[in-house]
């Protein structure tokens, strides 16, 4: 603008004759038409840069308001995926859980049974075993529940999960124990499938049952007001062959319908239940090839199952309040009603406290008799009698809890085998005594 307006002033007064000799008068006016017109262009060009100063002046202010923002929105999006992790992690984990148990066990074992020339057949036997048990619970669905779980176990033995302390410290075995889905389809039912926790009720401390038993295949149970129910479908052997043989797979089929009846504070539990053994009769559906006392017959130079086993079971169990202190009554009842003899079992119990919170206790006394073919032999329990079939007698446990999560328990068998049919010696009426000291702890 100064340089414009200084050539201006200096053409306008330059002297007439330098006028004369420069240009003419006419050619000075379009000269001066010239200036003014290229002076008021660059006067609206720096206006126009002025208005442009000024609007950039404005953008650079928007600029970094925008970047602090950029800054805030970052910092407020990296705190919320944060937080979002946070929430995941912990929908994670309130879909899984983990929960398990330890067992340290010493027992005593004194067997009386001998040989014709008196000659106990086993001595007094001592020894320590471990059982340890880890489980995940995964909830899949709203309505699908997932579970895998591991047990010790000595050669895979269905009705243990314990391990003996010997072997010159070699390692020990950890099975699988637990494989299944637990879908409940309806309010009212569930599909479990796989390998399961038993799904029926037991009554008290029942042995009809050995607990660490853990059946393969599906069941299906209902709940509905008082009343509940089971039905299951379990494999026990799978069998592949020629043709001309037995191929037929032993199962176990079975169900059960019970009631819950409140009687004031307590609670009266009713059920029945029937089960079949299919396609067992005439063949050895035994671990361990042990019919564990049922009878048997040879056929092709093997033992077999000389009956079928249809058992039908009535229990029943009362819960009630001794003041402070729980007291249940309990009592099992079966039938084998396809065995010609020895076909009845029952079992009767008190259980008075209980061993689980901060320094509780727990006293407990049963009694038994199971004939030799009312159960069959490889699902009943595997401690009471020596885990076999013809025998009865008295089960006593104690147990206390001195803080949550961990109780000492001792349970003692006085027990008699073979009641009702000799051993391989001639004996019968042989006294079987079991002590065991339990240390457990669980989480």
């Amino acid at each position: 603008m100064l340089i414009a307006t200084a050539v201006a002033a200096a053409l306008t007064y330059l002297p007439a004759g330098a006028h004369a000799a420069a240009a003419s008068s006419d050619d000075l006016v379009e000269i001066r038409q010239q200036l003014q017109g290229l002076m008021q262009r660059v006067d609206k060009l720096e206006q126009e840069n002025t208005t442009l100063k000024t609007e950039n002046e404005d953008l650079k202010s928007q600029t970094d308001y925008l970047k602090a923002e950029t800054r805030g929105l970052r910092k407020d999006s990296s705190t919320a995926a944060t937080d979002i992790a946070k929430v995941k992690g912990a929908d994670w984990a309130g879909r899984v859980t983990v929960k398990g148990d330890m067992r340290y066990r010493h027992e005593e074992i004194k067997d009386d049974t001998a040989n014709a020339l008196g000659v106990l057949s086993t001595d007094d036997r001592y020894r320590d075993r471990i059982r340890a048990r880890i489980g995940i619970e995964a909830k899949a669905t709203d309505t699908l529940l997932v579970g895998i779980g591991m047990t010790t176990t000595e050669g895979g033995d269905p009705r243990s999960g314990n391990q003996s302390l010997t072997g010159q410290f070699s390692k020990k075995s950890l099975d699988l124990d637990l494989a299944y889905f637990d879908w409940k389809f309806s309010s009212w039912g569930n599909l479990i499938g796989g390998k399961m926790k038993q799904p029926f009720f037991k009554p008290g401390q029942s042995v009809f049952w050995d607990n660490d038993i853990t059946p393969e295949g599906l069941a299906v149970n209902f709940s509905s007001g008082l009343l509940f129910g089971t039905a299951y479908g379990f494999w026990i052997n799978e069998v592949s062959g020629a043709s001309n043989t037995q191929t037929a797979d032993t199962q176990l089929f079975g169900g059960q319908v019970g009631v819950r009846l409140p009687i004031g504070a307590s609670t009266l539990v009713l059920a029945g239940s029937y089960s079949d053994l299919a396609a067992g009769q005439g063949r050895a559906p035994f671990f361990g090839a042990n019919s564990n006392g049922n009878t048997t017959i040879t056929v092709g130079g093997a033992a077999v199952l000389r009956d079928d086993y249809r058992i039908a079971d009535l229990s029943a169990e009362f819960n009630a309040m001794l003041g402070a202190w729980p007291l249940q009554l309990w009592a099992d009842f079966a039938q084998n009603q396809a065995a010609d003899d020895l076909d009845t079992a029952w079992v009767a119990g008190v259980l008075f406290g209980k061993a689980s919170n901060y320094k509780t206790w727990e006293f407990g006394v049963a009694y038994e008799k199971l004939e030799k073919n009312a159960l069959f032999g490889q699902l009943i329990d595997s401690d009471f009698g020596g885990g076999v079939t013809d025998v009865k007698g008295f089960t006593l446990r104690a147990g206390y809890a001195p803080v949550k999560n961990w109780t000492l328990n001792a349970t003692y068998f006085l027990n008699e085998r073979n009641i009702d049919v000799a051993n391989a010696f001639g004996l019968k009426g042989v006294d079987y005594d079991r002590l065991q000291l339990d240390f457990n702890a669980k989480f």
